[in-house]
């Protein structure tokens, strides 16, 4: 069975989920499809503003993360909250072209760690090309790739496709038709799995 998994580099939850999803499932023979979109897009058109959280919920918030980072043993740095302006959709169109490569899990990590762990920002092309050399990838071929018209509607594609099924967040798994927003929503995510192995 294969579980396509949503994801943006600009959600650290997402980065939280994409740290365990391997490694948490492998056990029950799935395979995880990671699949890049554009968080910002799948915002629901006529949505207001967020509520307001006051201090015990932030204080709250800020704790809930630092948690869970810390139970799944995934690095987190608090620079990293400060680049919350920076795009990362060229890095998810990179990520889309190593997929095609077969090195996407050589990019995967490192870019995710590289945004929330080293507080790196992923719209500058100096911090790209480091990462796709590292995966062992042409970089400069790559990047050109992921800057081009083809790779832009591929990726608006695929968020466009995400929203017709129903994506509003990351990271968010599938069970057949089943929907999962979310890295808490894990252990819901393995009992469907089993429950369709049953069935």
């Amino acid at each position: 069975m294969q579980l396509p998994l949503y994801f943006d580099y600009a959600c650290p939850w997402a980065y939280l989920g994409s740290h365990r999803a391997v490694a948490y499932f492998r056990d029950l023979g799935v395979e995880i499809d990671f699949r890049p979109v554009h968080l910002r897009r799948l915002v629901e058109p006529g949505v207001g503003k967020p509520v307001e959280l006051g201090p015990r919920k932030q204080a709250n918030s800020a704790n809930d993360i630092r948690h869970w980072a810390e139970a799944l043993g995934a690095e987190l740095s608090p620079a990293a909250r400060g680049l919350y302006r920076t795009s990362t959709e060229l890095a998810l169109r990179c990520a889309l072209v190593a997929k095609d490569l077969g090195r996407f899990r050589e990019l995967h990590e490192p870019l995710y760690r590289a945004r929330w762990a080293q507080a790196r920002d992923l719209s500058q092309d100096d911090v790209l090309l480091e990462l796709l050399r590292g995966a062992g990838l042409d970089a400069t071929a790559v990047l050109e790739r992921a800057k081009s018209p083809e790779l832009e509607a591929r990726l608006t594609r695929d968020t466009e496709a995400a929203i017709a099924r129903g994506v509003f967040g990351v990271p968010t798994i599938f069970v057949g038709d089943e929907m999962f927003w979310g890295n808490d929503r894990f252990e819901l995510v393995r009992f469907y799995v089993q429950k369709a192995a049953r069935a």
